[in-house]
């Protein structure tokens, strides 16, 4: 009797003969390889888009030159010129713009060397995939500018056509000279990308004798490193000589964060997943006990009897992790542009239009899939050996023999619990640079406490039912009365549907909870930082955002503060500076004026101390994740690289800023326009004298500067709104993950009572016969599953309740490297409760309608 024989004779007819079981098996472990997938593919897609760009805009240059992100002197080009073994080296400028009519979208902007550029990169203003018809005409005029086809198609624009571009400068026009094909540069940044000569993009950028940033090639015979070491002499500390490569791993890191927990979120559906291919091989063990027994009667081992349950569990698996990359590859498609906008709003600009994937990664979900249904299958296929022959084909009453937990189940989830109890108690008292005070810590204190109250199930569930019994049963009539007492039958595997429930339940209460506390620790702080009543931003709602922001003037303070109404007008200005390889956030702001008006949370420090000590001075304040990272207190000075050279500043305060996860830190306005030697803003705050109508004042700001700006001014309480959007895109992929995993659950309920019919086809004819009808026999199968579900729902959203506060110490006390207070989402509790009652009732109507559907004659046909 060979597996092989087994498999096609036996498992294959059972299979199909039990299709309804095996597609909803199946579905489990198809929607958590789904999720898997389709993370995996956004992923990957947005890194990709981010290497792409970099590659298409660098070219040939194996090498490039970065400083402050407001630039740096050109002076600096011809120090790397002159290094031996560099064989091109070509500056660039690379900022943002935006259109006076059209999209509100902005566009990169490109500022070459016309002459030089050809060097580096794969085009010339003359090459075929440029139609320029007249390229002298692009180089006399600075009013120059070439657009890609896309670009321009997509704005309605054409050749020759002029055109209102907001730059640093206010509105300015162009003439577009001609049209680039989707190639080389022309198709970075999915082709929002304009190119300009560099020296009419330094006067419209405001970047006057100042570069972004050189591209380098070497010679053949020289060696990569050796020529990148001459050139870092070369040049003054503070610059940053690396492959485009490095860039790329610059913005890998920066996201990182956000794309593990979107990992997380995947692996928890394939858990769920698990949870429905237990309960269903298990259903199986029992369905086929008499089967079973005549197999091992006939010489098969137990050995091939595990194989066999395995075998099918295989197939199953293989098939749905099949289905579910096609499944995922859609859901990808749909999410894209979403994870996409979340990217850019958080961390750089990227398109991410074209879904990029590898077969690596779909043969890595389906492996994982199918292991994890392999692994889940393995307890019950072991328990399938344990059953006597004897036993099994005299038919004798049911037992679960190996299925049930059992006593040392018990004992494992107490054990479990306790041990996520005391890796937490460790976690809360360890020193902040203790390997402690890590997110595997806080992940796995998570993953013990889930799997231990999972093994309680069985415990709660019977507590469960008692209490309905002596509370509400009677009040349901025989419906009621019978419901529990079936549900006590078969406790362990009732108990794993109500584990899946609790999963997928825990799950969504923990999300939401830390999404609505993240939500509030973030307003609250945007309430701290921002009191003004207006918001001036240019090119983008949130000035602060990702890689669209458009500065504006510095000294269109004073322009400002001319309008009626207007109070004052307090500069912001934003950029990210390089220290150690990390891109670290800067903030500059007008102290005196940001103290007066705003409260920021001080965490080590003195508030009293920040108006004597930042004004004019060489000072900083730095968030708590820096501080903790460099190990920074009040009175240490930490040395920052600025356009002269490294210099050391003094740090005032720690406080919590929630504004970038890579670490923050704010310094006066007028001592970074005396070192940096930059005077722009990328918002500012307008107070509105007492009295003064604040919609009268926005109106007139902007009827102020209508022909000079495309200016964006905003009520404090829309920018509040355009803040919270862009925190709820952050967590979508959540939100529909947590909705698979009750899907996932829904399923094994509905696995559970088909299963529960099937065995009582006698009881239920019993009923039928006695006088039961058929709208009671739907009612008591329908009460068992509310039962499941309410079971499920409550032990989940009690659990969730500390897995929320689990996650939110892992997401932000570790990754953002910020304190935020844990906020329980009520509202989430009682949606989750009636979801999972809804899901239950949902999910009990197939087997319900197969119960009242029961044939009195066939079921008591042995009688």
């Amino acid at each position: 009797m060979t597996f092989t024989n087994l498999l096609r004779h036996i498992s294959l007819k059972h299979l199909i003969l039990k299709k309804g079981q095996t597609l909803i098996a199946a579905a489990g472990i198809c929607l958590g390889v789904a999720a898997m997938i389709s993370i995996d593919i956004v992923n990957n897609s947005v890194l990709r888009s981010f290497e792409d760009s970099i590659s298409r805009i660098t070219g040939r240059a194996v090498l490039q030159v970065t400083g402050a992100e407001s630039g740096f002197p050109e002076q600096m080009l011809d120090r790397v010129q002159t290094v031996p073994g560099v064989e091109y080296a070509v500056p660039v400028i690379e900022t943002n713009a935006s259109l006076a009519e059209g999209s509100e979208r902005s566009f990169a902007v490109l500022g070459i060397d016309v002459l030089q550029d050809n060097n580096i990169r794969s085009y010339s203003v003359t090459d075929e995939s440029a139609d320029i018809p007249d390229p002298l005409l692009f180089l006399a005029k600075p009013d120059s500018i070439l657009m890609t086809r896309e670009m321009a198609a997509r704005e309605g624009l054409k050749i020759d056509q002029k055109i209102q571009v907001q730059t640093v400068q206010g509105l300015k026009t162009f003439m577009i000279r001609g049209l680039l094909d989707p190639d080389g540069p022309a198709k970075a940044a999915g082709g929002d990308i304009a190119i300009m000569d560099i020296y009419a993009a330094q006067i419209a950028f405001g970047k006057d004798a100042k570069i972004d940033r050189i591209d380098v090639s070497i010679l053949r015979e020289e060696t990569l490193d050796a020529v990148k070491e001459r050139i870092q002499a070369a040049l003054p500390q503070g610059y940053n000589v690396d492959t485009p490569a490095g860039r790329t791993r610059q913005i890998e890191n920066l996201t990182a964060r956000f794309r593990k927990s979107m990992d997380v979120i995947s692996f928890m559906a394939l858990f769920v997943g698990m949870y429905l291919i237990y309960n269903a091989v298990s259903i199986s063990v029992v369905q086929r006990r008499k089967e079973i027994g005549v197999l091992r009667a006939l010489g098969a081992t137990r050995g091939q009897v595990i194989r066999l349950f395995l075998g099918e569990t295989l197939l199953i698996s293989l098939v749905a992790s099949l289905l579910g990359t096609c499944l995922g590859y859609f859901f990808a498609k749909l999410s894209i542009s979403i994870v996409a906008q979340t990217v850019s709003d958080m961390y750089a600009r990227t398109s991410a239009a074209e879904l990029q994937f590898s077969w690596l990664h779909f043969l890595k979900d389906i492996c994982i899939g199918i292991g994890a249904s392999v692994a889940a299958a393995a307890l019950p296929a072991r328990a399938s050996a344990r059953i006597a022959p004897v036993s099994a084909i005299r038919s004798l009453p049911f037992s679960t023999d190996g299925v049930s937990l059992g006593r040392a189940m018990k004992i494992a989830s107490i054990s479990l619990v306790t041990l996520s109890g005391l890796l937490l108690l460790a976690y809360k008292s360890a020193d902040q640079s203790s390997p402690i005070k890590s997110a595997a810590t806080t992940s796995s204190a998570m993953l013990l406490l889930l799997l231990g109250v999972s093994l309680f199930t069985p415990v709660f569930l019977r507590w469960f039912i008692a209490r309905f019994h002596g509370n509400v049963a009677s009040r349901l009539g025989a419906s009621g009365r019978l419901a529990g007492l079936n549900l006590e039958k078969n406790m362990s595997r009732n108990a794993v549907a109500v584990a899946a429930v609790f999963f997928s339940i825990a799950l969504s209460v923990s999300s939401s909870s830390m999404i609505y506390s993240a939500q509030r620790g973030l307003m609250d702080y945007i309430d701290s930082v921002e009191r003004s009543d207006i918001l001036v931003t240019s090119g983008h709602p949130l000035a602060s955002a990702g890689a669209s922001n458009i500065p504006m003037p510095g000294d269109m303070k004073h322009d400002l503060e001319q309008i009626p109404g207007v109070r004052s007008a307090d500069p912001f200005r934003k950029l990210f500076i390089n220290i150690a390889g990390k891109r670290v956030l800067l903030e500059t702001v007008d102290t005196v004026r940001w103290l007066e008006h705003n409260i920021c949370t001080v965490t080590a420090g003195r508030f009293e101390d920040l108006g004597r000590l930042l004004p004019n001075q060489d000072n900083i304040l730095v968030n708590e994740s820096f501080a903790a990272r460099y190990r920074l207190k009040p009175g240490d000075t930490f040395e920052l690289p600025t356009p002269n050279g490294p210099m050391r500043f003094g740090v005032t305060a720690v406080i919590v800023s929630y504004a970038s996860d890579s670490g923050v830190i704010i310094m006066d306005g007028h001592t970074y326009g005396r070192i940096w030697q930059d005077r722009l803003a990328d918002m500012f705050s307008i107070y509105v004298k007492p009295g003064e109508n604040i919609a009268a004042v926005r109106e007139a700001i902007q009827k102020r500067f209508s022909t000079e700006r495309k200016l964006f001014v905003l009520p404090s309480l829309e920018f509040r709104q355009e803040i919270k959007k862009m925190v709820d895109r952050s967590f979508v992929m959540n939100d529909a993950v947590n909705i698979l995993t009750l899907v996932i659950a829904g399923f094994g309920i509905i696995v559970t009572l088909l299963a529960s019919v099937m065995e009582r086809t006698r009881e239920l004819g019993l009923l039928r016969a006695i006088g039961m009808k058929r709208s009671q026999v739907s009612g008591l199968v329908i009460t068992e599953s509310l039962l499941l579900g309410a079971a499920g729902g409550l032990l989940g959203s009690a659990t969730g309740v500390l897995i929320g506060w689990i996650n939110l110490e892992g997401f932000f006390r570790i990754d953002f490297g910020a304190s935020i207070t844990y906020h329980i989402h009520y509202a989430s509790i009682a949606w989750a409760l009636l979801l999972s009652a809804g899901l239950s009732i949902l999910a009990g109507f197939y087997p319900a309608k197969r119960a009242a559907k029961t044939n009195i004659v066939e079921a008591l046909s042995y009688e």
